[in-house]
């Protein structure tokens, strides 16, 4: 299990470790767990904002491993041949460690984002576009959350060793998802209508607006005062 707070062994790891392993040490330090079972572990708890794969977790389970911040336990089990890992006293200090650091600044890279950025001098049909495609984004993104915390409970152990944190991510999670959906509907109507506001009128004339103003207000030539050619005045 990981170490207090007060134990003198809350220290960092002699290698920096990838977001990966930093998650591999979390889930082993509530029962030793197989990389299925780690990744199944993920999937449901933490995929929406800490993904991890099987291209990344195989190679951190053997680095880890060779660190001495886990270990294997027995045999490899199944018909697969799936190992059973722990973490070790070593990986529980580093572990403590890195719960009790200073989180990295929190950095988004949202595509859908920086097209809105770029969108108004094309018009308000192109953000309307964007702006409907960001709600299915995060009606997706929200199916995501909804799976984190499905019918049944999570393992026992999980559940006691997280103090209830999976279900404030689950809140979080929907809270994000629901205030950005409100923020969608609250801006769209008046985006468009301030683009609508701003877009070319009229038809393609070369005429600047001022200048057909001037030239309809210009008085006329003077009435032909002369006679006809009938004889007439």
């Amino acid at each position: 299990m990981v170490t207090g707070p007060d134990d003198a062994s809350n220290r960092p790891p002699q290698v920096e470790l990838t977001p990966t392993a930093w998650a591999i040490l979390g889930f082993l330090s509530l029962k030793a767990q197989s990389g299925y079972e780690i990744l199944r572990a993920a999937k449901r708890s933490m995929e929406a904002f800490w993904g991890i794969s099987n291209g990344q977790l195989y190679p951190q389970l053997r680095f880890l491993a060779e660190q001495g911040l886990i270990r294997p336990v027995g045999e490899a089990e199944g018909p697969r041949s799936r190992q059973r890992w722990e973490i070790t006293e070593e990986g529980g200090a580093a572990l403590r460690w890195w719960l009790e650091s200073i989180s990295s600044p929190v950095q988004i890279r949202d595509e859908n984002l920086v097209k809105l950025f770029f969108a108004g001098q094309s018009g308000p049909d192109l953000v309307g576009r964007l702006l409907e495609e960001r709600k299915k984004i995060f009606t997706q993104f929200e199916s995501v959350i909804d799976a984190v915390l499905p019918g049944d409970r999570l393992p026992e152990a999980e559940q006691a060793a997280a103090l209830g944190a999976p279900e404030l991510l689950f809140r979080y999670g929907k809270h994000f998802t629901k205030s950005t959906m409100r923020w969608i509907d609250q801006e769209e109507r008046r985006v468009l209508d301030a683009l609508r506001k701003t877009a070319p009128q009229g038809g393609d004339s070369d005429v600047e607006p001022d200048a057909a103003q001037e030239a309809s207000a210009a008085p006329g030539p003077p009435p032909d005062d002369r006679p006809d050619q009938t004889g007439g005045r």
